[in-house]
């Protein structure tokens, strides 16, 4: 995700991408996919979302073997994946707010303190695999668990019904 920007052209790239910037033209959006795409690549990957190529002395734009609606998907879903994950949130806090910056290295400091990552590992770790990454070294808790005396009414109650308390 670093490599798409700073922090806050992060968050620039996921509003353009999911229709919440005010003033994005179609080419800002292509652009943006364009962008966060080569950005998640390991390799160049140009030929899927296109190139300017100098023929007879003319830059001419050679289209990407990826048609611009696939590459406007692909992209929402990396920047989501990468930026928020999927895990469905128990609880919301309740102070939770909307920040204009996403700061990687935050996730990755994280990740390396709490799950034993490398640096190199964790830089690479999407937002999606981080969370169940922590969910699964950090259960929620969400079992509700008897109180003593609820159990010491049922253990009571069992007793009596076989007899025992006589």
């Amino acid at each position: 995700m670093k490599k798409i920007g700073t922090p806050k052209q992060i968050v620039e790239s996921f509003s353009i991408l999911f229709g919440v910037y005010d003033n994005a033209t179609e080419q800002l959006v292509v652009d943006t996919a364009d962008n966060v795409l080569s950005a998640c690549c390991a390799n160049d990957c140009s030929v899927i979302t296109g190139y300017l190529r100098d023929i007879d002395d003319k830059l001419t734009q050679i289209e990407g073997l990826l048609p611009i609606e696939d590459r406007i998907i692909f992209a929402q879903l990396l920047l989501k994946h990468g930026l928020i994950g999927e895990i469905e949130k128990k609880k919301k806090s309740e102070n939770a707010d909307y920040s204009d910056k996403f700061h990687a290295k935050e996730f990755v400091y994280m990740a390396v303190a709490h799950l034993g990552m490398s640096d190199t590992d964790a830089w690479n770790k999407s937002m999606t695999a981080f969370e169940e990454a922590m969910e699964a070294e950090f259960p929620a808790n969400d079992k509700e668990i008897i109180s003593q005396d609820d159990y010491d009414s049922a253990m009571a109650y069992a007793d009596s019904a076989v007899g025992l308390n006589n």
